[in-house]
Formats: structure tokens, sequence, C-alpha cells
């Protein structure tokens, strides 16, 4: 069963988490998609922190903007590299200087993990995309008839 806290980052920015295993164990990061948040990777949070299941430090935070974790109200607060920062404050707050054993994300949350892969690679062991294109993919300009509008995938060249 996962716990509920919330981690203050360096940077003033607040991320409320589901965790589920004890501190100090090799950490399993899982980012969420929209409109989800962590409660999505609940099952598997519970599942991974299990002994017969690796005994992992299981975390899901709630990426900024979601649940209870902060809102700032400036738009440009949500811009990749913002979004990378926290995550990497909380990777120090959980890992500490020890890579995660995997960094798992979906969605939305997939398309930041890859950012941060990409620009930190050193932080994770291993990293799962669920559902989220790789961003040379989304460097295509014509799709199925359509064009796809720079705004959408924009973020991703913005980390």
């Amino acid at each position: 069963m996962s716990q509920t806290l919330r981690h203050r980052l360096p940077h003033g920015i607040e991320l409320s988490c589901h965790v589920s295993g004890p501190p100090g164990r090799p950490v399993l990061l899982f980012l969420h998609g929209f409109p989800e948040g962590a409660f999505a990777w609940d099952a598997l949070l519970s599942h991974f922190a299990a002994p017969e299941h690796g005994a992992y430090r299981c975390v899901a935070p709630n990426l900024r903007g979601f649940a209870d974790s902060s809102a700032p109200s400036e738009v440009s607060a949500y811009r990749a590299k913002h979004l990378m920062q926290d995550v990497l404050a909380l990777i120090d707050a959980e890992a500490g200087d020890q890579p995660l054993a995997a960094l798992v994300a979906h969605d939305w949350g997939g398309a930041l993990a890859w950012n941060l892969a990409n620009a930190h690679p050193q932080r994770m062991s291993r990293l799962a995309i669920l559902n989220a294109p790789h961003p040379a993919a989304v460097n295509v300009r014509h799709v199925m008839g359509q064009m796809l509008p720079d705004a959408v995938f924009g973020c991703l060249a913005q980390a």
C-alpha cells in the first residue's frame, strides 16, 4: 500500500508523492501522464516495493499543477525545463547520488522522461516509456495528411 508525502524541493516547489517501500532502497520513479496523477501508479508502487518483486523504494510524484503539488500561476512555470528541475531535485531527495534503478513514465510524463534521459543519462540505470514517442519521431511535420501544430510538441525542444 502506498503512502502520501510531500517533498519540498530546494527551488521552492512542493511535490505531493505517492510512495511505497522503505527509504534507502534502489528507487523506481514513476511519472504520470495528462490528466492523470500519481494515483495511476499505486498498484505498481505496491507491487515493486514487495520483497518478492525487488523491494524497491517506489515514488510517483504528482507533477507541478496536479493534485496537492505546487501550482504556479504563470504559464511559463510549466515549461519542460522547470518540470525537469523538479524531477531532478526529487531524484536527489529520494536517491541521493545514486542513479534511479529505473525511470518509468507515461504520456506527458514520458515526454518529460525522454528529455531527462537525454540531458542526464547518468541519473538512471533504466528508462521505460509508455505511450510517448521518442522526440525524434515528433520532428516529423506531416502525419496522416495533417500538419502537427508546433505548439503541441514544441515543449520537447524547450527543455
